[in-house]
């Protein structure tokens, strides 16, 4: 990733433009106005559980179908972003084609989901903690994406960031999985790294949330290791 100095001088000679639309931005920002506007959000209604989206008026809080049936080991989650072909296409960008700058896209979207749900506001003393990439794939890609959306989110919300977890087995690629296999695949994946006892509250964050399989697996650790943890949330800028 550039050197922030070395991103503000290009940004500087060299105007960024939306990564959508390639109209000039202003601010550094690599998303227009338009872009922004047009980049669907979740918003009420929603599972207070998992967050996914639901259309129509709904004006209490409730528990989407599937999550009545499964058992969370986690506060909640919070996707920012809904799967349209727009949303899940600057995930894939940053993610597979090392567009680096738009985790500040994605941690922004983010942030903004955090200032609207109050649930956020009431966790004591948070702290970020990213999932973990395997040594081996964070080597193929070249980054942890999950670790580079916190790290700018700490600079936005000044709430830290801490490595408090690794990722020892390279497991197989989650995408065609159920929940079920999803989580017998991650079994042992992860283990304890340390984390200060002040901090009273963990917001798990990743790019996507789908099943909540690997939130699930992380949240397992923490509880174990980290018993001064009074919830557990997860964060992420897309809902799959």
């Amino acid at each position: 990733m550039r050197h922030p100095r070395l991103t503000r001088l290009l940004d500087y000679l060299y105007p960024p433009s939306c990564h959508h639309c390639e109209t000039p931005t202003q601010d550094g920002r690599y998303l227009c106005e338009k872009c922004l506007s047009e980049s669907t959000r979740i918003e009420p209604p929603f599972c207070e559980r998992c967050g996914e989206g639901y259309e129509g008026k709904i004006e209490s809080t409730f528990l989407c179908p599937n999550c009545q049936h499964l058992d969370f080991n986690f506060l909640f989650a919070r996707a920012a972003l809904r799967n349209t072909h727009a949303n899940h296409q600057l995930v894939v960008d940053f993610k597979y084609l090392k567009k680096f700058y738009l985790a500040n896209e994605l941690a922004l979207f983010c942030k903004e989901a955090m200032e609207n749900d109050l649930r956020f506001s009431e966790l004591r003393s948070p702290v970020f903690i990213p999932v973990p990439l395997h040594w081996r794939r964070k080597w193929q890609r070249g980054f942890n994406q999950a670790a580079e959306i916190s790290r700018q989110l700490t600079k936005h919300t000044h709430i830290p960031t801490r490595n408090a977890l690794s990722r020892t087995s390279n497991t197989k690629t989650q995408t065609r999985l159920g929940r079920k296999d999803r989580l017998k695949n991650l079994e042992g994946a992860f283990i304890f790294s340390k984390l200060e006892p002040h901090f009273k509250s963990a917001i798990l964050v990743d790019d996507v949330f789908t099943t909540g399989s690997t939130a699930t697996a992380c949240a397992d650790i923490l509880k174990k290791h980290a018993p001064q943890l009074e919830n557990i949330v997860v964060l992420t800028a897309l809902r799959g």
